[in-house]
């Protein structure tokens, strides 16, 4: 159920059901009741444990939930200075090379 006066949940709500259909339910073809609960409960748990969301900064739900997404934006962005930095002494490696 959403909340009612805001429209915007019910979307996010439609959203989520368009997934779980696309995902899960119509590649899965369940034969039956009990068959379609064990495909959405494995849906609903890879969605919210491991899946990455574009709208969370590509972490998960329950990472978001538990508080770890400012631990997890730090990790990214030391790998990504490490990165920069690898690059820029191959650059120069490269260039004393050639020079």
């Amino acid at each position: 159920m959403t909340s009612p006066h805001y429209p915007q949940s019910n979307g996010k709500i439609e959203r989520f059901h368009r997934t779980l259909k696309e995902q899960a339910i119509r590649p899965k073809t369940p034969l039956n009741l009990e068959d379609a609960q064990r495909v959405a409960g494995t849906f609903i748990d890879h969605y919210n444990q491991t899946r990455l969301h574009s709208a969370l900064g590509y972490i998960t739900p329950a990472d978001r939930l538990a508080g770890r997404q400012h631990a997890l934006f730090q990790q990214r962005d030391q790998k990504l200075e490490s990165a920069r930095q690898k690059r820029k002494l191959k650059r120069q490696q490269l260039a004393a090379t050639i020079a």
